[in-house]
């Protein structure tokens, strides 16, 4: 079997969020069937707080009502962790 890179993040629509109200964020990774599927969240501007949960799934929470910016990633470089 190979190792079948990821080649985009896709069906993540801008969102309007409220002050204090928790958001899942979510994401597809293409090809359905690339290696690595989990992607990783992290805050790149905003008053807001990122935590993954025990359900492997990532959560924001606005701090303030302002835009906010976040970044999807995958680590893909390896086959190893």
């Amino acid at each position: 079997m190979s190792f079948i890179p990821v080649l985009d993040i896709t069906n993540f629509a801008p969102m309007q969020v409220s002050a204090g109200v928790e958001y899942k964020l979510s994401a597809e990774v293409e090809p359905l069937d690339a290696a690595n599927q989990s992607i990783e969240w992290s805050l790149v501007s905003g008053n807001a707080t990122i935590v993954k949960k025990s359900d492997d799934q990532y959560y924001l929470t606005a701090h303030k009502s302002e835009e906010i910016t976040v970044m999807a990633t995958i680590r893909n470089g390896t086959l190893a962790d």
